[in-house]
């Protein structure tokens, strides 16, 4: 399925490979600083190799600018079963699943970057992709496309400002609540949270805080409305109608974006319209995240709690947990382990079982019930080769459990069974850099936070 945009992916591996190792050293040579090396920040020197050690392939442009850019795709194969006579799974599939490519342009200093994400899920899922559990912006058990301009953010920072840094950013992308994007953390696969715990491309207004003993404040305003389509640029008239906060407390080895503890609380109030009514909905997520290199490897840890209470009817919750290992020589061995409990709604499908229309809803329609999902997913990856291109295996199971919470809507109708599993196997393809965090600007940005002017040690 889409064999075109497979083969255009693997010629422009094929073509930007070389010049992408030749810049990748030439950007060290020319003294652009690697995101792996030792920084000094507020507070002294700290060691970058925990939770910011993205090696980011950084290119200098000239008089203190610098263009920092990576690219990523993950051809996939996933398969689930069992499932009734009556209702057909999706299967088989194979798609480009986070086909993606990012660029930072940083002025001196990082006084001011412009980051810029494209997502062309658009042309490699148009029908989604499988993932029992997920639903949002029209696709129910079928991840939906993000759009093409994922991310077009626009940040002044100023390191100095009274007891800490200050940042103001503006543009589309995410708005300053929850967690860190998906799309940056071990499993391939969502989970079912993600729109309980992340509020992401929409047209926003954000300040950051971030004080020297490691406490930081962001708030946003933006436009409560989703996108209802890869290519959908009109939510930009919602601006304005909700806002978020989120307070976090960094703290352990490092400082800002490399610090290795972070507790954070936030609050959302998102307007959305629906069939011509208006309907506004509160939003809370508490999360506890860690990361850090040890002598074994590099873990990464996040718990989180997610809750919803929309102004109609009843909300959604989630419990979540999930860790990564780095392990071995150049951290090759990659087991991961995700686990959640959570309610997610149920709507009226636009096709009966066995067609795609199934795993379809009506993007305005309301839910008619909810039900309940336990999921664990367990998965390994492989680090075949380094950057500046990375060609990572992976394989990934997931179990579901599933029940009915309230209303019409059972599991067994649905899939024909309430317990079954998937498994997904593929490739995490790096080009220029490997994972970064994604969900902050400014001073709480790795990318940008590397580059900042050093402090004088005290």
């Amino acid at each position: 399925m889409h064999s075109g945009f497979f083969t255009l992916v693997t010629v422009a591996l094929a073509a930007i490979a070389p010049a992408a190792a030749a810049q990748h050293s030439h950007s060290h040579a020319a003294g652009a600083e690697s995101m792996s090396d030792t920084t000094t920040s507020e507070g002294g020197s700290h060691d970058r190799s925990s939770s910011a050690s993205h090696d980011m392939w950084m290119l200098p442009l000239g008089d203190g600018w610098t263009l920092g850019g990576m690219a990523q795709a993950i051809p996939t194969l996933t398969g689930s079963g069992p499932h009734g006579p009556d209702v057909a799974p999706h299967a088989w599939e194979m798609y480009l699943t986070q086909p993606a490519m990012m660029a930072d342009v940083l002025s001196p200093g990082s006084r001011f970057a412009l980051r810029l994400t494209l997502n062309f899920e658009g042309l490699t899922q148009r029908d989604g992709e499988t993932s029992y559990g997920a639903w949002g912006e029209g696709f129910i058990d079928s991840r939906h496309p993000h759009t093409l301009v994922h991310e077009l953010m626009l940040t002044a920072n100023v390191w100095d400002a009274p007891g800490g840094a200050l940042s103001l950013s503006a543009g589309k992308g995410f708005a300053p609540y929850g967690t860190d994007d998906p799309m940056s953390r071990p499993p391939v696969k969502y989970p079912t949270n993600h729109h309980l715990s992340q509020i992401l491309e929409r047209w926003t207004f954000n300040a950051q805080y971030l004080s020297r003993a490691g406490t930081s404040i962001e708030a946003g305003v933006f436009g409560g409305a989703e996108p209802t389509g890869p290519y959908d640029f009109d939510n930009i008239h919602s601006f304005g109608d909700s806002w978020s906060v989120r307070l976090a407390q960094r703290f352990g080895s490092g400082f800002g974006a490399s610090a290795s503890w972070e507790a954070s609380a936030s609050y959302a109030n998102v307007k959305q319209e629906g069939h011509g009514v208006s309907r506004r909905t509160e939003l809370a997520n508490v999360a506890l995240r860690h990361e850090r290199t040890y002598g074994f490897g590099n873990l990464y840890a996040l718990v989180e709690a997610s809750r919803s209470w929309p102004q109609r009817g009843d909300g959604f919750y989630s419990l979540l947990g999930e860790s990564g290992l780095a392990l071995g020589r150049n951290a090759r061995h990659r087991p991961y382990y995700r686990f959640e409990l959570a309610t997610r709604p149920e709507y009226v499908r636009l096709g009966v079982p066995g067609t795609e229309g199934y795993f379809r809803y009506h993007h305005d329609d309301a839910a008619v019930g909810a039900t309940r999902w336990l999921v664990n997913t367990v998965g390994y990856a492989y680090r075949a080769s380094d950057l500046p291109v990375s060609v990572r295996p992976y394989l990934e199971l997931q179990h579901d459990m599933v029940r009915r919470d309230r209303g019409p809507v059972g599991p067994h109708a649905l899939y024909g069974a309430s317990s079954f599993w998937s498994v997904s196997l593929g490739l995490r393809l790096f080009l220029g850099g490997g994972e970064m965090r994604m969900g902050s600007y400014g001073l709480l940005d790795p990318m940008a936070a590397a580059m900042r002017p050093a402090a004088p040690s005290r």
